[in-house]
């Protein structure tokens, strides 16, 4: 098992291949300038940002995984505002819990009567403190 994110358990064995790729994480800071006379603005730190991050699934119907089902999954934990818990290699990311922000699904392959059987995922999430 290479981790999860909240029930998508992210793995790769000869009968299921369920990954990630571009997975990309970020940190920001609050900061306040004060003016001084004759002087540079002095900054001070006020607190930290919520991290983000980003990452994209490829999933095929051909690795043991439904399109359709990681589609609805996704789309609901958005939609919903489920905090998931993002586990990768046994150690969370970040503080551990998330929302996700935002899911794009690029519909790469559909068969006849509508069957998809590869899709695209990209996934924004943001850290839930």
């Amino acid at each position: 098992m290479i981790g999860y994110f909240g029930s998508v358990i992210f793995e790769t064995s000869d009968r299921k291949i369920c990954n990630f790729n571009g997975l990309k994480r970020s940190a920001s800071a609050s900061y306040s300038d004060h003016k001084r006379f004759t002087k540079k603005p002095q900054r001070e730190f006020n607190n930290p940002e919520n991290e983000t991050i980003s990452f994209v699934m490829k999933i095929k119907a051909g690795h043991g995984v439904s399109p359709r089902k990681m589609i609805d999954t996704m789309f609901d934990y958005c939609e919903n505002g489920t905090v998931c818990i993002f586990i990768l290699g046994g150690r969370k990311v970040g503080g551990g819990k998330w929302t996700v922000d935002s899911v794009d699904a690029d519909y790469k392959t559909i068969w006849n009567r509508g069957e998809i059987v590869s899709v695209e995922l990209s996934v924004t999430a943001t850290e839930y403190r």
